[in-house]
């Protein structure tokens, strides 16, 4: 949801708040960090080849079959690879674990993605979002949830009916969480 270099990484991530929203115990966003950087081996990054027996050992995720949950993790693998290098690094593959929580309501995880993926830029607009970064998020969760390019500008506008150029994090999220087309798991 920005470019690399400017979010937050996730040795900057509130672990504990990471736990919590992803569902995971700190142990176990530690394994996955070591799981990830076996996978990912001397770059740094998971090919999506190295990305899919990741993702199938999220949890959540056996419920699909094979052939459906493969199909899923390359839909989220190309909606997460926001530089779009084909390539997921750890910080990516992290948003991934919290957004495929579903035992945890769609607000918290869209929210806390919202503010972990800001740049410092985006996280000093006094709770803002303008309607660059609203546009970037909603073509990711466009992505996610396989709506057509452009669909995101349509959606800007449902949420900022008045031009202002910004919305409030709480509008947004709130719009995100109760649109029936981001209502799909």
């Amino acid at each position: 949801m920005g470019s690399r270099s400017s979010r937050v990484k996730h040795t900057e991530w509130d672990l504990d708040r990471l736990a919590e929203t992803s569902g995971l115990s700190r142990n176990e966003i530690d394994r996955l960090l070591i799981d990830f950087k076996q996978a990912a081996g001397r770059d740094g990054v998971l090919q999506m080849q190295e990305f899919i027996p990741l993702y199938s050992r999220l949890p959540g995720v056996q419920i699909y079959g094979t052939e459906r949950m493969e199909e899923q993790a390359r839909r989220i693998f190309r909606t997460f690879d926001r530089d779009n290098t084909n390539t997921l690094s750890f910080d990516e593959f992290l948003n991934v674990i919290v957004l495929v929580n579903h035992t945890l309501p769609r607000h918290d995880r869209i929210g806390y993605l919202i503010r972990q993926n800001s740049t410092e830029k985006q996280q000093h607009m006094n709770g803002m979002i303008s309607s660059q970064y609203g546009h970037q998020i909603l073509r990711r969760i466009c992505d996610y949830y396989g709506s057509s390019t452009g669909q995101e500008h349509l959606y800007w506008k449902q949420i900022d009916p008045e031009n202002r150029g910004y919305v409030t994090h709480e509008e947004f999220v709130n719009f995100i969480s109760r649109h029936p087309d981001f209502n799909r798991k």
